[in-house]
C-alpha cells in the first residue's frame, strides 16, 4: 500500500496527547455504533492510521481480542502503542503502511479507520486490503470528516497544505465507491447525533466561526462509513 502521510499535530508528543484528547468523543461514538452493530466475538482488530494506539486501547478493553494489529507511518507512534498495547492482546502489532502483506488473508474480524482517508494516495488500493484481509462478514468501520462535502474542509486542507501536509480532496460517493469496488457492503451515517462538543476557540487545531459550523460538524459533516465483507 502506499504510504500515508501523518499531519503536522502529531509530529509533537504534546500535539498527539491533545489531539487524542479531542477524539475521545468521536472514538465514544464510533464505539458505541461498533457494539451496536457487531453482536458476535471478535477475536482480531485492525486500527489503520492508529497513531500511538489510543482506540486501539480502547477497542481491547472493550472486546478482549486475541490480536490486535495497528497500521501507522511514525515508527515512534508505533514503538509507543506497541508498549502500550502490549497487555490487551496474546499478539500485538504495528506495522508501517507498506507492510500489508504481513497480515493474513480473512484474518481479520473488525477495522476501524478514523480520519485517515484524507491523507492516502490511493484509497483503492487501501479498501483492496481491507476487503483482502476481513474475514467473511467481517466488518471496515471508516470515519471521515475531511470530504469535500464538508464547508470546512476547503480551510482546512488549505491550513494543512500550508503546513507542509499532502492531502487529497475526495467525496463521500468517493470513498463509498472505492470500497464497494473492493467487494464491500458499503453504507453511511452521521458519526454523532447528540451529546457535548468539546472546543477551545482560542486553543483549536482547527478553528470554526461560530457554533452552527462546529454543531456542523460534528452532527451532520463527520460521516461513518461501515464496510461488511459478504464473500
Amino acid at each position: 500500500m502506499s504510504r500515508f502521510v501523518p499531519v503536522s499535530s502529531r509530529q509533537a508528543s504534546q500535539d498527539e496527547t491533545s489531539l487524542e484528547f479531542l477524539n475521545q468523543v468521536f472514538w465514544s461514538s464510533l464505539l458505541g455504533h461498533v457494539q451496536r452493530d457487531i453482536q458476535e466475538a471478535i477475536q482480531s482488530i485492525l486500527d489503520v492510521g492508529c497513531d500511538c494506539g489510543g482506540l486501539l486501547a480502547r477497542l481491547g478493553d472493550m472486546f478482549h481480542p486475541e490480536t490486535l494489529t495497528g497500521i501507522e507511518p511514525s515508527k515512534q507512534s508505533r514503538e509507543r502503542a506497541l508498549f502500550r498495547l502490549r497487555t490487551l492482546a496474546s499478539t500485538v502489532t504495528l506495522l508501517p503502511p507498506g507492510s500489508w502483506g504481513e497480515i493474513s488473508p480473512a484474518s481479520v474480524d473488525l477495522i476501524t479507520c478514523h480520519e485517515v482517508l484524507h491523507l492516502v494516495p490511493d484509497i483503492d488500493l487501501l479498501f483492496a486490503e481491507m476487503s483482502r484481509t476481513l474475514r467473511k462478514d467481517g466488518t471496515a468501520f471508516v470515519v471521515s470528516g475531511s470530504h469535500t462535502e464538508n464547508p470546512l474542509w476547503g480551510r482546512w486542507s488549505e491550513q494543512l497544505r500550508a503546513d507542509g501536509q499532502t492531502v487529497f480532496d475526495r467525496s463521500p460517493f468517493d470513498i463509498l465507491r472505492s470500497g464497494i469496488n473492493a467487494g464491500l457492503k458499503g453504507a453511511l451515517r452521521p458519526l454523532r447525533r447528540d451529546g457535548w462538543v468539546i472546543y477551545d476557540p482560542d486553543r483549536g487545531l482547527f478553528n470554526y466561526s461560530s457554533v452552527e459550523e462546529l454543531f456542523d460538524h460534528h452532527y451532520r459533516h463527520k460521516l461513518l462509513f461501515r464496510f461488511i465483507k459478504q464473500s
